[in-house]
């Protein structure tokens, strides 16, 4: 793409657009401010129709897909796409997407998983949505057992797959190491100079803070050469979200922290280049 090995290069991530309107409406304002440079969006999700709205009303927007088999609320849940049949392994007793990722690694076949993913990102072509990029909801879709097709997938849309650099060290600090070998022996598989790979993620912001800016700017203080992926969860408060979700205090936070294009600002005067998944798309 250009940049050299001292360059710091930075992409700011929305994830789970589209679960509710309250995450919509969030999303919709920190990817207009500037300061999130790119979102995905839960397709399973009851607000999806919403979140494709959006996206047709601001073809800007740099937009992709949040590959779930996951419905993790206890009382706000998603069903697949794909099928309605219990053999697939893809819903629980409730006929809903599993509550854990443990559950949905453990239950979901490799076949109905790749057929769930592709109806996932069909469905979001077929809304009119330009799919810049695929990602994981909760990590199920880029465990060992099913990492092959999420990379196979991505090489057959032509999208960029979020895939973090993995060594056995970074699996240590993910709390992976039961699985270190499974997944190093799907990743030596893989071309990095073919598929776009991120030095680091910073995954870890789900927490509810009295001063999330803060919070961000000496997150961004720290990046550093190489690309980096950082994500977030906006979703702006009210009744909806507090009846969804106990995490409300902190996608707020993250709600007013970036539609804030002081954020913006803050990455480009420190001289890291500010990119979303649509820059990787075009260099694929």
């Amino acid at each position: 793409m250009g940049y050299g090995p001292d360059d710091r290069v930075l992409i700011t991530h929305i994830d789970d657009m589209g679960f509710c309107h309250a995450a919509n409406v969030a999303s919709e304002a920190c990817l207009a401010s500037g300061a999130a440079s790119c979102a995905s969006i839960i397709v399973n999700a009851p607000w999806f129709q919403e979140a494709a709205s959006i996206c047709k009303t601001h073809p800007e927007f740099d937009v992709g897909v949040h590959l779930t088999l996951t419905a993790e609320y206890p009382t706000f849940r998603w069903p697949a796409l794909s099928t309605r049949d219990p053999a697939s392994g893809l819903m629980d007793s409730e006929g809903y997407l599993w509550h854990t990722r443990e559950d949905a690694i453990r239950h979901v076949t490799k076949a109905a998983a790749e057929a769930e993913m592709r109806a996932q990102i069909d469905t979001a072509l077929t809304a009119g949505i330009e799919v810049t990029h695929i990602d994981t909801h909760m990590g199920s879709v880029v465990h060992p057992k099913f990492l092959a097709i999420y990379l196979a997938l991505a090489q057959e849309y032509g999208v960029p797959a979020f895939l973090p650099n993995i060594t056995r060290e970074r699996l240590e600090a993910l709390r992976e190491t039961g699985n270190s070998d499974d997944y190093l022996e799907v990743l030596e598989k893989v071309d990095t100079d073919a598929v776009p790979t991120l030095d680091e993620i910073i995954i870890d912001t789900l927490i509810e803070l009295n001063d999330k800016k803060a919070f961000y700017r000496s997150l961004i203080d720290d990046i550093k050469p190489g690309l980096t992926h950082l994500l977030f969860h906006p979703a702006k408060d009210g009744d909806e979200l507090r009846a969804i979700a106990d995490t409300f205090g902190s996608r707020n936070a993250d709600f007013i922290a970036w539609s804030d294009p002081e954020m913006r600002t803050y990455i480009e005067s420190a001289g890291i280049q500010h990119i979303g998944y649509r820059d990787l798309k075009a260099n694929l």
